[in-house]
């Protein structure tokens, strides 16, 4: 169901354009503020389609509060409603960058077909470029399935999420999105033969019944990683594959480093002695193996840090550290700060360009 925002201040005019926009447009829910902090706070949450705020005049303080929904929900369409000459009113939403807007005493027909148009463009628009870059990210993540890279594609998965959230806060369009991305996946396992697509349907359908799970950051990465993790499970298993004896380690070594993986355990994946493998390792990485699977625990504990509000200690549990002490030291060895100053936003200047 599609969200309308009415502010405006005088009570009558507000109940009035709330049972015109109700009984104009199917399935909106339209919501009203009184004042300003009222708007902004139901602006913040994303969840607004349309925002329509009634400007008595174009005062520093009312243009002021037009910049802030602005830049507090940039997705947001924005229609004002004001009294005055249409060019000074047209020369005032010019310069505040504003959609649209309807010159008082407006028509309900006028009403209901400026904002029905507003949030047809807004869904049109955020729609087009949402599938842009969906569809970007998979052919990345498919020329990268195709070199059989498994850290490739869920860096690909990570980047895909960063930027969507970094475009846009609303929720249903960001729900919308990543099931959109997750029944991509799918499709670029569907050459893996019928089994494969079994486990990735199956995978599939927990993900987009789970509507709790699609808002939530970190969770989705879970749900876009498990994916890739069954297509690159049946690539190793079937072995009718051209893969490269090194990248193959590096892949079952990547699909395991939360579960604490060991340098043995690796090894005898290898079919090679600890010692040989070692070598082995360093070889084709250019670093020793407990060094490797340190920055990616690591790499994966910053993501936690900024996408969830796990505790410290359950964080270091994920990644199989026994001891959360141990776990922090690692962290800010790596690092420069302890997890908790990470979450919080202390980081030294060389680290700030690079974290995020």
């Amino acid at each position: 169901m599609s969200r309308i925002l009415v502010l405006n201040e005088n009570r009558w005019e507000r109940e009035i354009m709330q049972n015109v926009l109700a009984s104009g447009l199917p399935a909106v829910e339209v919501l009203t503020a009184a004042g300003r902090e009222e708007a902004l706070h139901l602006l913040r949450d994303g969840s607004i389609d349309l925002f329509i705020a009634d400007v008595p005049s174009f005062d520093l303080a009312r243009s002021n509060m037009v910049s802030a929904a602005k830049q507090m929900a940039p997705d947001t369409p924005i229609l004002i409603t004001s009294v005055g000459k249409r060019m000074d009113i047209a020369a005032h939403v010019w310069r505040l960058g504003v959609q649209d807007y309807l010159l008082k005493p407006c028509r309900p027909s006028w009403l209901v077909a400026a904002a029905g148009a507003l949030m047809r463009g807004a869904s049109t628009a955020m729609d087009g470029r949402e599938a842009q870059r969906r569809e970007r990210y998979l052919r990345l993540t498919l020329e990268h399935m195709r070199a059989f890279r498994y850290k490739k594609c869920t860096d690909d998965a990570k980047e895909y999420l960063d930027s969507l959230y970094k475009d846009t806060d609303n929720m249903s369009i960001i729900r919308s999105s990543v099931v959109a991305f997750a029944e991509g996946l799918v499709r670029l396992g569907e050459p893996l033969g019928p089994s494969a697509q079994l486990k990735l349907a199956g995978s599939l359908e927990r993900f987009k019944s789970r509507f709790d799970l699609q808002g939530r950051k970190y969770e989705t990465f879970l749900a876009f990683e498990k994916l890739l993790d069954i297509i690159f499970a049946t690539i190793d298993e079937s072995r009718c594959y051209q893969v490269s004896d090194e990248q193959r380690v590096l892949n079952y070594i990547d699909r395991n480093i939360k579960g604490g993986i060991s340098l043995d355990e690796a090894a005898e994946y290898a079919n090679m002695s600890s010692c040989y493998f070692s070598k082995f390792f360093k070889k084709i990485t250019g670093m020793n193996f407990i060094t490797y699977v340190t920055d990616c625990k690591i790499e994966a504990a910053q993501k936690m840090l900024l996408d969830t509000d796990m505790p410290v200690i359950n964080i270091a549990y994920e990644l199989s550290y026994s001891e959360t002490n141990y776990f922090s030291k690692a962290f800010k060895k790596k690092v420069g700060v302890t997890p908790t100053e990470y979450r919080e936003g202390r980081l030294p200047e060389g680290v700030k360009a690079s974290a995020g």
